[in-house]
C-alpha cells in the first residue's frame, strides 16, 4: 500500500515556483535607462553640442538645449539623439518628454525608429498642429521625408510640463500614444533599426526611457 505524502502541498509550490522562474526569465525586460551608469555612452548624436546631461526633478535627464548644427543627405530632423544599439524590430519605447520651445503650430519632439542610416529611417513627429508636414509619421528613403501616416489627432498639447510618450511597433505597424491617447499611427517598411530620440528644429527634454523589444 502506497504511503501518502507527509506534505501534499510542496510539489504544488516546486512546479508553482518553477513556472514562476521561467516566466521571468523570458519576460522582455528594458533594453536601456536612463539610471544605468553606461546610459550615456551608449548615444550617438547628429550634433553632440546641442544635447547635455542634466538632472530634472531629481532625475537623469538628457536635454536637447541648442538648435542642431547638422545637415542630414534630405530633409529630416536636425537634432538626434540615436542609440547605437540594438537594431531593432517589433519593439516598445516609452519615455517622459517636455518640449522647452515656444509655442508655435510645428512645436515637435521626435521619436525615430528603424534607422538604418541618415539616409534611410522613420520617426513620428509629434507636433501642435497637423498639416501637411507636421504632426506624421515620416519616412525618409532616400529622399526627404513624406508622411506615411494612417491616423493622427489635429496635434498635442505640449503646454509646459512632462508628458508620456509611447511608440510601439509592430512589423509595419507604428502607433503613438500622447499621455495615453493614440495621437499617430503609420505604415512603414519593415526595416530593422536603431531606436533615437530628438527634434525637427525645436529644444526638449527626455527621462525615464524604456525600450522593451517584443
Amino acid at each position: 500500500m502506497t504511503r501518502p505524502s507527509c506534505c501534499p502541498n510542496r510539489a504544488r509550490w516546486s512546479l508553482a515556483a518553477a513556472a514562476l522562474a521561467a516566466a521571468c526569465a523570458t519576460a522582455p525586460r528594458p533594453l536601456v535607462d536612463f539610471a544605468a551608469p553606461d546610459t550615456r555612452a551608449r548615444f550617438t548624436f547628429t550634433d553632440p553640442a546641442a544635447f547635455r546631461w542634466i538632472e530634472a526633478d531629481g532625475q537623469p535627464c538628457l536635454e536637447l538645449f541648442a538648435a542642431a548644427r547638422y545637415q542630414p543627405p534630405h530633409r529630416s530632423p536636425l537634432a538626434i539623439a540615436l542609440l547605437r544599439e540594438p537594431q531593432l524590430g517589433d519593439f516598445t519605447l516609452r519615455v517622459e518628454a517636455s518640449q522647452t520651445g515656444r509655442e508655435y503650430p510645428h512645436r515637435d519632439l521626435v521619436l525615430v525608429f528603424a534607422y538604418r542610416d541618415p539616409a534611410h529611417f522613420a520617426y513620428a513627429h509629434l507636433a501642435s498642429k497637423g498639416d501637411a508636414t507636421a504632426h506624421h509619421v515620416m519616412l525618409v528613403d532616400g529622399k526627404d521625408r513624406r508622411p506615411v501616416t494612417t491616423h493622427r489627432t489635429e496635434g498635442v498639447a505640449w503646454g509646459n510640463g512632462w508628458h508620456r510618450l509611447e511608440l510601439r511597433r509592430d512589423g509595419t505597424r507604428v502607433e503613438v500614444r500622447f499621455d495615453g491617447e493614440l495621437a499617430l499611427a503609420g505604415e512603414v517598411p519593415a526595416w530593422r533599426g536603431a531606436a533615437g530620440l530628438g527634434s525637427f528644429d525645436d529644444t526638449g527634454r527626455f527621462r525615464a526611457l524604456a525600450i522593451v523589444p517584443r
